[in-house]
């Protein structure tokens, strides 16, 4: 039962997390479209063997942040500095000119490099054991960490696939789409900037 909990709520943070339009969603739903479910599929299961790992890795993150309390602050100053750069890259990209281009990359390569390169995920699933941690509901055990890990894995591909599968039944306005992702991707790097900000004042208050 203590298993099946930690699951059934990494499975639903993770799906939520991975709900809102961003990189591999609109790169599962465009893939979709333009070549077919298949590699769709291909490039979800890619993206969440990529969130395994990650996982694994911010639950290590996590334990190591627990046990060197003094080293939050410096996270978080790398944090703000990251996401700020990150609104302002995805904020510029939405006011570009768009051209059409078809993707001739393999699709479970693809999935693989882009969700390597979104390392947003690392701090979310480290923020996530964290608070399990804190309510009991995980004591670092390595079988633990693994479902943990299964379950990141999960939510992330049932979410990429829906919204592959769901892309591919409508007509897709691929301009507006890309369009609007990015800002609300940008939106997001700035909420989280101000989070990341409004703690570090907090901390440095309370010292």
């Amino acid at each position: 039962m203590h298993y099946l909990t930690l699951f059934g709520l990494t499975f639903l943070a993770a799906s939520l997390a991975t709900l809102p339009p961003g990189l591999l969603n609109m790169n599962a739903a465009k893939i979709a479209v333009d070549r077919g479910k298949r590699d769709a599929l291909l490039f979800a299961f890619a993206c969440s063997l990529v969130v395994l790992l990650e996982s694994l890795g911010a639950s290590l993150f996590s334990k190591y942040l627990y046990q060197h309390p003094d080293s939050f602050n410096q996270l978080l100053w790398i944090s703000l500095f990251i996401f700020v750069g990150l609104a302002i890259y995805f904020w510029r990209k939405s006011n570009r000119p768009y051209t059409i281009q078809k993707s001739t990359s393999r699709p479970f390569r693809k999935g693989l490099s882009l969700a390597f390169l979104n390392v947003l995920m690392i701090p979310f699933y480290a923020g996530l054991h964290s608070a399990f941690r804190t309510s009991k509901i995980v004591r670092l055990a390595p079988s633990e960490t693994l479902v943990f890990a299964a379950a990141a894995m999960s939510g992330t591909f049932v979410i990429l696939y829906g919204y592959a599968y769901g892309f591919a039944q409508i007509s897709f306005d691929e301009m507006r789409f890309e369009k609007r992702s990015n800002r609300l991707i940008a939106l997001l790097m700035l909420l989280l900037a101000l989070g990341s900000f409004i703690r570090l004042i907090l901390s440095y208050v309370n010292q």
